[in-house]
């Protein structure tokens, strides 16, 4: 059997491909190598390449943030090895906008020169470790790369039995406020917009009281399903408990906000057409994140907080879920 190397072409070139023999092992572990490098001078190339090797990784190179953001999105990958100096983006907004979109893939980074702070910040961000190319060899590259997707395989096992929720398997709301605030300070930093939507499933003690409580939490089951189908992977999404749920949009402009609201609106419609005994309804309020502008993860909560109670109020819905608990 071989080990493919899928290289990008540089200057142009089409994609081609170099075969290495290994023996036959279980799954290699899938590399995404970002760095416009020529491979053969590269310290990755001869772990991928070379007797370090030994059948343990596949490696994927593209020359460019944007080549790689466009194959994440068609291909999975177990690490990521990103290269801080690319053709289209230089330093942490190059780790940045990589991580906003694959925050559940570990990331190496690497760079021509050490820079403490700049070490310092991307760990903090979420990087799994940083790397000078003067001194990386293969081993020691080997090494780096099966311990970040351990740690971070630890750190996500971790995280889920904190931060997220155990009905529907969403963020809860210390998993929402923790990385919500760590997007917002990214966001500040690149210039990024973000919009947050708060919502509320419209009559849920109506449903428990008529279908059982069991019923009731299908309905924020169904919710959560219906969110995630509406949003993409990269944005944070939360149940903050009972009926409430909360989504933060990365990197998302103002235009698409109705984009977003017609999307959700229209998956809530195609799963009530499928319900017959009762109707799905979410009332929400929406809030921009302005990078210009001051404004902290409290305030943005409560903005959109006060647009989801004028839209309850103008639907009535305020009234009948008091009668609701009044009766």
């Amino acid at each position: 059997m071989s080990t493919n190397i899928r290289l990008d072409g540089f200057g142009g070139e089409p994609l081609q491909e170099r075969s290495v023999s290994r023996p036959s092992v279980e799954r290699p572990v899938k590399v995404l190598v970002v760095d416009n490098s020529p491979p053969e001078r590269s310290a990755w190339f001869k772990v991928i390449s070379g007797g370090e090797n030994n059948g343990i990784f596949e490696a994927i190179q593209v020359s460019s943030l944007s080549k790689a953001l466009a194959l994440i999105e068609r291909e999975a990958f177990d690490v990521i090895l990103l290269d801080l100096t690319l053709p289209d983006s230089l330093g942490t907004s190059t780790f940045s906008q990589l991580y906003s979109r694959v925050p559940e893939v570990p990331i190496v980074v690497t760079t021509i020169r050490e820079d403490n702070d700049q070490a310092l910040k991307l760990l903090r961000e979420g990087a799994q470790d940083y790397l000078v190319k003067s001194e990386i060899d293969a081993p020691f590259l080997k090494r780096s790369l099966l311990y970040a997707i351990e740690r971070h395989r630890t750190q996500v096992m971790l995280q889920h039995l904190s931060f997220n929720d155990d009905l529907t398997g969403l963020l809860n709301r210390r998993g929402f406020i923790s990385l919500a605030e760590q997007q917002l300070k990214i966001a500040q930093r690149e210039v990024w917009e973000l919009v947050l939507l708060f919502a509320d499933l419209d009559g849920l003690k109506n449903i428990n009281d008529n279908f059982g409580h069991p019923e009731g939490d299908r309905a924020l089951r169904t919710v959560a399903t219906l969110l995630r189908e509406t949003f993409r992977t990269s944005d944070l999404i939360a149940r903050l408990g009972g009926d409430e749920f909360i989504v933060l949009a990365i990197n998302a402009p103002a235009a698409g906000i109705q984009t977003m609201v017609t999307r959700l609106q229209r998956n809530i419609e195609r799963y009530n057409a499928q319900n017959r005994f009762y109707q799905l309804s979410l009332s929400y309020g929406v809030a921009q994140f302005d990078p210009h502008l001051e404004s902290s993860l409290e305030e943005l909560i409560f903005k959109a907080d006060q647009a989801l109670y004028e839209q309850k109020r103008n639907k009535g819905v305020l009234d009948s879920e008091s009668r609701l608990a009044d009766s």
